[in-house]
């Protein structure tokens, strides 16, 4: 997936996140993220968690809306002995009560009210790549807008929605409209669970 390149650190790619939500807040826009369910979500909202803990973000509402991503992170949070010391302080203490603001999107109708809120907080919603999920609808609503962000933080595979916005397309076809794309798109490939160049060759070489 990654072999012709190398992923920017993970330290630099938090702050790039960090970067990208207070400038679309200044400009009273939100931020929307294609996530997948299982693994990606989880990393994001603990790096969301962390940066609100040491007041890089203030008073940040998240809202995950995908039923799979949110029954996967309530798997995560009911297994504590699983996590590492420093994952134990972070969230076995109080949960998310006195960091980032979480709220769990279950039906449809619920996910339709977001589109509602038109600035101000970030929204994770599957799919990864744009192909499925809940992540289209808040797309055709929201791409269009200049003051918000698509933040991409997984592979676009060719061919699929999300690749063709990373891309540079002027605008897309979703769920049946011609959608423009003014939305400011950012790829942090940073939080990456696939190896990428360096990592490929360390592993090839032992």
């Amino acid at each position: 997936t990654y072999a012709n390149r190398m992923h920017k650190p993970l330290n630099e790619s938090i702050e790039e996140l960090v970067s990208v939500i207070k400038t679309t807040f200044k400009r009273n826009g939100n931020v929307y993220i294609p996530a997948f369910a299982v693994g990606r979500t989880q990393d994001l909202l603990y790096i969301l968690n962390s940066v609100v803990r040491e007041k890089r973000l203030y008073n940040i509402n998240v809202y995950l809306d995908s039923p799979l991503a949110e029954e996967a992170t309530k798997v995560y949070l009911s297994h504590p002995e699983c996590f590492d010391e420093e994952t134990k302080r972070l969230l076995l203490k109080d949960g998310f009560s006195e960091s980032l603001k979480l709220h769990f999107i279950e039906s449809v109708q619920e996910s339709m009210e977001i589109n509602k809120i038109k600035s101000g907080i970030i929204v994770i919603a599957g799919s990864g790549m744009c192909e499925g999920g809940r992540i289209k609808h808040h797309l055709k609503h929201n791409l269009w807008r200049a003051e918000c962000s698509v933040v991409f933080v997984g592979f676009q595979g060719k061919g699929t929605l999300g690749r063709r916005i990373v891309d540079g397309a002027k605008t897309v076809n979703i769920l049946g409209d011609e959608i423009a794309v003014k939305a400011s798109i950012h790829t942090i490939n940073g939080f990456s669970a696939h190896a990428d160049q360096k990592e490929l060759l360390e592993w090839l070489s032992s």
